[in-house]
């Protein structure tokens, strides 16, 4: 009997070994700076190109939104046909430094030699290496943990924490805050220690101090008498990206708007009652635009859900920062649009589009992804597509029979979504 528990013990210590490291190795990715996200090719223009020839930028613009210095900066630059075919790619290195929050125009910068004509290209960056001189300090060095409260898997496996206030003590914002809770057991032998990785889908402005509720953590041990929770790590947003959140766009601020603040599973202290969820209203204030049938809102709402502190009065503060920092998601309104012609395994249209750039920066080579519901909740498909045209700033352009793409099926018209994914700033 004894050799048979032995061998329980050996193997599910051999089971949870795997997991450990992968945790201690996400944690180690979690502090680590992201060139490719950090750096991004405002402009470019060409010395000199053709089949057979050195290709050569006379000069190429970098930009660092980020809060590290990088050296070494890879470009890359995608050829394509005017029909949008890809051709082939060129590769580059910038060794001079890039100071954190800065932009610099680089000249002459060789990128090998060309093998087919150059119609049309886009130029990125791929990589870049730390600078010596940066001063990087990650998440977990500036985000500390104020209180916390935890349920334990008294019903099941699962365990909560319940409420957790975080305070970014730093002057960077930051989104999914990524929670590692150790549990220790009483007795000491193998396996005794668990560790889970979570991760607070939220986001946390610098110099704020927000309140987080009902984390689901996963797997608890019933049998913990120890639970210590480390920040570690989270990723970089600038201020355009904050406001953009805060104000619903994309996957992450519907999920805040939609959360719940109050757990399912609630505290039982003596004499406390159940909590009542509550559920946040969300304020509905609209952008000023020269466009009177808008309907899109960009300006951020007055609260957060599942956090304290208003970050309505702290927004015009964080926007006049980085009044010239490109964020296409935030900058590009879709304002209109209606679903065009198409049939199953044919090009589908728009019939009428209307964007509008309500920043100061000019845009071209706009990317927008069209998605097709089976339900309000259940997608089938997407499209993405592009528009070439120049986008002014505060300009509304009107766009008519728009080419979409191939559609497998003939999509509900009342069921389809538009957003803009990306584009490139005319600085």
């Amino acid at each position: 009997m004894k050799s048979i528990i032995h061998a329980a013990t050996i193997t599910l210590a051999l089971l949870l070994f795997p997991l450990l490291l992968s945790l201690r190795a996400e944690v180690a990715y979690a502090q680590q700076p992201n060139p490719r996200e950090d750096l991004t090719v405002t402009d470019y223009s060409w010395k000199s190109y053709g089949v057979g020839r050195m290709a050569t930028l006379s000069e190429i613009t970098v930009a660092n939104s980020g809060k590290t210095s990088y050296k070494n900066i890879k470009i890359r630059i995608d050829l394509f046909t005017r029909t949008g075919k890809l051709l082939g790619s060129l590769h580059g290195k910038i060794h001079d430094e890039l100071p954190a929050g800065s932009q610099k125009t680089f000249s002459n910068l060789d990128m090998g030699f060309m093998n087919s004509d150059l119609e049309d290209s886009e130029a990125m960056v791929t990589g870049a290496e730390v600078s010596e001189s940066s001063s990087y300090t990650g998440a977990e060095n500036v985000i500390f943990i104020k209180n916390w409260e935890f349920e334990g898997a008294s019903f099941g496996t699962e365990g909560f924490i319940t409420e957790i206030t975080l305070e970014n003590t730093g002057k960077t914002h930051f989104k999914n805050i990524k929670l590692l809770l150790t549990e220790k057991e009483g007795e000491t032998r193998p396996g005794s220690t668990h560790m889970s990785s979570v991760t607070i889908h939220n986001v946390l402005p610098a110099g704020e101090e927000r309140t987080f509720t009902g984390i689901n953590v996963g797997f608890s041990s019933p049998k913990a008498v120890e639970r210590s929770i480390v920040v570690s790590g989270a990723e970089v947003i600038t201020t355009k990206e904050l406001n953009y959140i805060l104000s619903g766009g994309g996957s992450l601020g519907e999920r805040i708007k939609k959360k719940i603040t109050s757990v399912s599973i609630l505290r039982k202290k003596d004499g406390e009652k159940k909590a009542e969820p509550r559920q946040e209203a969300p304020s509905s204030d609209e952008s000023e635009s020269a466009y009177e049938s808008g309907t899109e809102s960009v300006h951020p709402p007055a609260s957060s859900v599942g956090s304290t502190g208003s970050a309505a009065d702290k927004n015009t503060e964080f926007s006049q920062e980085q009044p010239r920092e490109a964020f296409p998601k935030h900058d590009i309104v879709i304002r209109e649009f209606e679903w065009g012609s198409g049939i199953p395994g044919a090009t589908a249209t728009l019939s009428k589009l209307v964007i509008e750039n309500i920043s100061d920066i000019a845009y071209e080579k706009i990317v927008l992804e069209i998605e097709f519901f089976k339900s309000s909740n259940t997608p089938f498909g997407s499209n993405r597509f592009k528009i070439k045209k120049a986008l002014a700033p505060k300009q509304v352009m009107w766009l008519r029979n728009v080419q979409v793409g191939f559609i497998s099926k003939l999509p509900d018209p009342n069921l389809i979504k538009l957003r803009v994914v990306k584009a490139k700033a005319i600085m």
